[in-house]
Order: C-alpha cells, then sequence, then structure tokens
C-alpha cells in the first residue's frame, strides 16, 4: 500500500514510462539483464521505497539535462551501435514488474549467493550510490565525457569496468534493441562478468567514423548506353569472297588456298597459306588485282601474320559493327586489370578487347585525319580513366588547344587545372609538368627509390606522408602548339618522354596532321607506342608507325595499334562514346568531390605572356639592338658569343613582340623602338623575368 501510495503521488514520470511501456511487459522482464547485485527484494521498507523513488526522479532529470549532449549514459542502459539509448530497466519498468523479477531472481539463486544478493540489495541506497562513486573513479578519469551513474551497483575499484565481449553482444532486431547477453548469477565477487557495466555509449571517435564521408564512387555501368542488338549475318558473303579469293589466286599461277577465315567488327580476315616455294611478294604484289576480283573498297595484305604460316588478306566487311564502351568497361581483360592508367582501345579483328596500360605504354602518339576517330578515341580513354582511378590515385592535364573536345571535363576532380584551350598557357604548363617530373626525381633520391610504385609503398610502409599520384598529360592537337612555339614545346615533349615513365607522369599526343614538322623526329623516337587511324597517303602512314598501311583503314574507329616492343601493328575497331554517355560519367564524378587545382590557365600566360623560355640574355639582347638602332643575328653572335640557334631565337622574340621589324633579305632589321618605350615594357611585362 506504501508503494503504491508513493507510486500515485509523485511518480509522474514514472507513471509515464509505466504506460509507455505496459504494452512490452513481457518482453522487458525477459530481456532485461539483472544480476544478483541489481534485483530488488520484494521486501522493502518505506525508507528504501521513497530512496528509489528520488533516484527515479533525478534519472529522469538527468535525462532531459543530457539530450543535448554529444554522448550520453543513461543509467543501466544500453547502446545499439547509434546515437539512441536503450530505456534504462530499473526506472521505466512499473512496480509489479519489479517483484516479479525479484521472485525470478530469488529462485534461480541460492546458498551464498542468495544471501549475498538480498544483503547487497537491502544496502541503504546512499550506500550504495558512494560505493558505486568509487568504483565508477577509473572509468570517468578515462573517459571524461561520459557522466557518473548512481544507480550503478557496488564492484571492486580496482576491476576494469568495460569489456568489449559484453559491449559486442548487444545488436537490433527490427529496429529494437536485442537483449544483451544475459549474465551469470552467483558470479564470483572478483569476476569481470560482476562489474563490467552494460550501459557505455559509442566514443566521440567513433562518431566520427560513422559520420565520416564515403570514399569516393567509381561510375556505375549503367551510365553507360546498352549496345542494340547487332547480327552480322554475313556468312553466304564470306563463302562468296572465299571461292573468288581462291580463283584469283589461281588465275595468276600462285599455289595458294585460303585455310581459314576470321570476321571482325569492320574487316573480315581471309588467311591465305602458299605452298612450299611460293614466295610472298607473289601474294602481295597481286593487291590490286584482288581487290578488282573482290570488288572490295580497299583491302589490306599482313605477310605474313605474326606467329602464323599464312599471309592475311584483310577484305571491309559488308555491314560494320559498332563497338560500344560499354562491351569494353564490362570485359574481363578490363576488369581483372589492377592497373588504375588502364584504357580501352576496341576490339581486334577476332572480336577480343584489347586494353592498353599507360604504365606499360608509357606515352602515346595518337595521329589521324579529321573525322577518323581520333577524339573518340581520346575521349574513350579518359572515359576509362573515370572508370578505373580514384582522383587521389591519377591526375589529368587536358590540353585542348580546339577549346571544344575536351571542354566537357571540366571540374572534375582529377585534374591539377582546367582544361587549357590558350597555346601560350599549354607552352608554360608543359614546362611545370617539366618541373613537376624533376621535383619527383629529387624526392626519389632522397627516398632511395627509382620509381613511383617503390616510392608510395614506402610512404604506406614507415607514414611518411602522402603517395604521389600519376599524371597524365593529354594534348589534342599537336600542330597548334607547334606553330606557336616549335622549339619549346618540343624541348619539353622530349624531356618529358624520355624521363618521366619512372616518376608516374605519362604522355597521350593528338595530331590530324601527321607531318615531319609536328611529328619530329625527337618526339617519334621519344613516343613509342602509337596509333594511326586513316591518313591520305603512305608517307603520312610512314610518319606515324614508320611503315605504310594506315592510308588504306576505313575511317570511323579503323585503328592501327603499335604497342610499345610489338614489330608490327594491330588493326582494331575502336570504341565509340557519345557526347551522352560522357556527360553522365562526367556529372557522377563531379559530384564525388570538388577540384582542387593547382593552377589556373591566366596564372600560366602571366608567367608566360608570349609563348618563350625567358632567355636570359633577351634583355641584354634588345637593350644592345636599341643602342646600335638595327638587330641581325650576326651581331647577337658576336657580341654575346653565342650560337646560331641561340641568336635566332633571340631575333624572332623581338619580332614577335614588336620591337624590330621583319626581315629584310641580308639587310639588318629596323629597331622600331625607343630606350623609354624598352624601360616602359620593362616595367609593365614578366617577359624580362
Amino acid at each position: 500500500e506504501i508503494r503504491q501510495e508513493r507510486m500515485t503521488e509523485g511518480g509522474g514520470l514514472a507513471e509515464e514510462k509505466a504506460l509507455r511501456y505496459e504494452a512490452e511487459e513481457e518482453t522487458a522482464t525477459a530481456s532485461w539483464n539483472i544480476t544478483e547485485e541489481e534485483a530488488i527484494p520484494a521486501e522493502q521498507t518505506p525508507e528504501q521505497i521513497e530512496k528509489l523513488l528520488d533516484q527515479i526522479e533525478e534519472t529522469g532529470e538527468e535525462k532531459e539535462t543530457a539530450e543535448d549532449a554529444e554522448t550520453i549514459v543513461e543509467e543501466h542502459g544500453e547502446t545499439n551501435g547509434s546515437d539512441e539509448m536503450l530505456p534504462d530497466p530499473e526506472a521505466s519498468i512499473p512496480e509489479k514488474q519489479y517483484t516479479g523479477r525479484s521472485s525470478e531472481v530469488s529462485d534461480q539463486s541460492d546458498g551464498p549467493s542468495d544471501n549475498k544478493n538480498r544483503t547487497d540489495s537491502n544496502t541503504p541506497a546512499d550506500a550504495r550510490e558512494e560505493t558505486s562513486g568509487s568504483s565508477q573513479a577509473g572509468w570517468r578519469h578515462e573517459h571524461a565525457s561520459f557522466s557518473p551513474e548512481p544507480e550503478e551497483t557496488a564492484s571492486s575499484a580496482g576491476e576494469p569496468e568495460n569489456s568489449e565481449q559484453d559491449r559486442e553482444s548487444t545488436g537490433t532486431v527490427e529496429g529494437r534493441p536485442e537483449a544483451p547477453r544475459k549474465r551469470e548469477t552467483g558470479a564470483a565477487p572478483g569476476s569481470k562478468k560482476g562489474s563490467v557495466p552494460f550501459n557505455v555509449m559509442m566514443l566521440a571517435s567513433d562518431k566520427q567514423k560513422e559520420k565520416a564521408p564515403q570514399g569516393y564512387q567509381f561510375p556505375n555501368m549503367s551510365l553507360l548506353d546498352v549496345p542494340p542488338a547487332q547480327k552480322q549475318d554475313d556468312q553466304a558473303w564470306i563463302h562468296e569472297q572465299r571461292e573468288l579469293l581462291d580463283v584469283t589466286l589461281e588465275n595468276f599461277n600462285v599455289k595458294a588456298n585460303v585455310v581459314h577465315v576470321t570476321q571482325g567488327p569492320s574487316v573480315t580476315r581471309f588467311e591465305v597459306h602458299p605452298e612450299p616455294g611460293v614466295k610472298v611478294n607473289k601474294i602481295t604484289n597481286l593487291s590490286d588485282d584482288i581487290k578488282l576480283s573482290l570488288s572490295a573498297k580497299d583491302i589490306r595484305i599482313e605477310a605474313p601474320i605474326p606467329g602464323k604460316n599464312t599471309i592475311g588478306i584483310e577484305v571491309p566487311n559488308l555491314h560494320s559493327k559498332m563497338v560500344y564502351l560499354r562491351e569494353m568497361i564490362r570485359s574481363s581483360e578490363f576488369r581483372t586489370n589492377p592497373s588504375p592508367l588502364t584504357a580501352a582501345l576496341g576490339l581486334d579483328i577476332s572480336g577480343k578487347p584489347v586494353v592498353a596500360d599507360l604504365k606499360k605504354m608509357p606515352h602515346g602518339l595518337i595521329a589521324g585525319a579529321t573525322g577518323s576517330g581520333k577524339s573518340v578515341c581520346i575521349n574513350t580513354i579518359l572515359v576509362s580513366l573515370l572508370f578505373k582511378s580514384a582522383p587521389r590515385d591519377v591526375k589529368l592535364l587536358l590540353i585542348d588547344p580546339k577549346m571544344v573536345e575536351l571542354a566537357p571535363y571540366n571540374k572534375i576532380p582529377h585534374l591539377v587545372s582546367p582544361v587549357i584551350t590558350d597555346a601560350k598557357a599549354a607552352t608554360a604548363a608543359l614546362k611545370w609538368v617539366v618541373e613537376e617530373m624533376e621535383r619527383r626525381y629529387e624526392l626519389f633520391a632522397h627516398s632511395g627509390v627509382r620509381e613511383i610504385e617503390r616510392f608510395n609503398e614506402k610512404v604506406r610502409e614507415q607514414n611518411m606522408g602522402e603517395k604521389l599520384p600519376y599524371l597524365v598529360v593529354v594534348i589534342d592537337e599537336l600542330a597548334d602548339l607547334m606553330m606557336v612555339a616549335p622549339n619549346e614545346v618540343e624541348e619539353s615533349i622530349c624531356r618529358i618522354a624520355q624521363k618521366a615513365r619512372a616518376c608516374g607522369i605519362h604522355l597521350l599526343i593528338a595530331t590530324q596532321r601527321p607531318s615531319v614538322d609536328v611529328i619530329t623526329g625527337l618526339i617519334k623516337a621519344n613516343i613509342p607506342t602509337r596509333i594511326a587511324f586513316s591518313v591520305s597517303s603512305a608517307v603520312d602512314s610512314r610518319t606515324i608507325i614508320d611503315m605504310a598501311g594506315a592510308e588504306k583503314l576505313l575511317g570511323k574507329g579503323d585503328m592501327l595499334f603499335l604497342e610499345n616492343g610489338s614489330g608490327k601493328p594491330v588493326r582494331l575497331q575502336g570504341n565509340f562514346v557519345s557526347d551522352r554517355e560522357i556527360d553522365r560519367v562526367v556529372s557522377h564524378v563531379r559530384r564525388q568531390q570538388e577540384p582542387n587545382y593547382l593552377f589556373e590557365q591566366e596564372q600560366l600566360v602571366r608567367q608566360n605572356p608570349a609563348g618563350f623560355d625567358q632567355d636570359e640574355l633577351f634583355l641584354e639582347a634588345c637593350e644592345f639592338a636599341v643602342e646600335q638602332n638595327s638587330a641581325s643575328t650576326s651581331s647577337l653572335q658576336r657580341r654575346f658569343r653565342i650560337g646560331y640557334n641561340r641568336a635566332a631565337r633571340l631575333i624572332d622574340m623581338m619580332e614577335r613582340e614588336g620591337m624590330i621589324s621583319e626581315a629584310k633579305g641580308s639587310k639588318p632589321r629596323e629597331v622600331l623602338i625607343t630606350k623609354a618605350d624598352l624601360e616602359q615594357l620593362i616595367e609593365s611585362s614578366s617577359l624580362f623575368g
């Protein structure tokens, strides 16, 4: 009666909690983990009941105060791994549940353990609070963010207060906390199980891990278009072409016959096996006659096929099959390649996917006429890199003088700068790449490593700092840069191509004018991997791949891929990626991270306004020309004791800046500025350093 009266008078909070958990009475009775020390006997004095109700009210006040705290520990509560706390069993379960649980524990415990339980339970609440405070001293010292627990049962002060095994024993079932494992009754006084608190909230560090942003998410294959069904029912045509080819060889008294036929996406290869004593050139010299008899647009003869004793005659298909990038991305050759620099190129004649690792290339030259598929190839390589690499692993420097081909890749997190469209800024950007290469080699020298992979491994092992990402430099139109500053561009490209492989810097250069003044001998000698698209003449083909054959390609992605270390090129049908697919992939990548540019295009233009090297003699040469009121290459050679090339470059720089007139045959050039004009130029321009 006294208990009921006290619950009615001041038990507003307890009554609310009793109503809240009345529907879950049976579940709560079975789930709460109550030890002998926490059990409440059925018989208590009025003073003990009053103390108990005061503690319940204090518990409610503490809960209201700690609602906005970062970490909350409720009395006898549990955590399910999130910020939500489990309810306090003693403070919230109605009175009849206390009695029921008390009798349940009493029935389960005998002997000394039962006597100990009743002794501890009948201890006044003040004494229990005092004992609990001493046992919690060590815990509060280690975890200052946790509030003390006044209703904690007595435990030894020297024993550990937490156990990972007990903390991991809780879980969730259908959104409700699962009952923790029941601790054994009658545990020894010094045992861990009897003293470990189960009301431990997650630490602040755990919260930070839980709220930390997820890592970079690679684009999904669903962003690419599903290829439509494409049927190639050309068996009758293939059989007809095979018979015509046999008849043609027989008509020209060439003892050879077709032994195998392979149909690819765009061409079909007929493998011809010559009989002993038949020279290979007897078949290759019949190229025009075979094309006439087969009524083909063009044919290409590969004599012999590498690794085989046959000669390949490639004839265009009646209907070409388009190769979609999605097919390449889902292929095992692309997915199983561990390199972040894996690029999908296309399908060979047998229909096998061909991928290239930029680390093995290590630099590539792409050339072809307008409309041959050169720009599409660059886009497929870039999209492949986005599917394979994260911004922390690969960085891109895109140079696009045409201003439109690489513009969709702006603002992706892989870029070290916005897409560079100014030819002068591009020249300065290539110089920055050279400086970055030298900086990386200095790091390697200090670390005692030879290449970027070993350096990054050492960084991870010794926690030395941040690892170095790969840097891929893409130049979409080399011819435009060579027109602005040929010497500087060629020098930078050659230095990068010669030394940058080991430090993780790779070049991809594309041009639609494969002439010797664009693709010079130095550039071609240092770039071993080449991709040739359709060109107009055999001379252009030799400029790209050192052999004829590219002039007989069909266009629309038909290419010859000359890999590093390979003696003969492989014919591929390149991938196709649409502008909408590029936009979807780029939009996904932009949502992952914000770009972190190292420099802007305007900064490069200010540093190198004319696109020239800042020759240390340029200022002195200008002053000398103004004093003499004339300028010539020979006079600069005599005055500064320099070679012809450097003197001619200084003259060209002065002419481009408008300081001297154009050449007038063998006569010296006129000086168009005064000494005052020169001083004003020096103050207003960074050209003079």
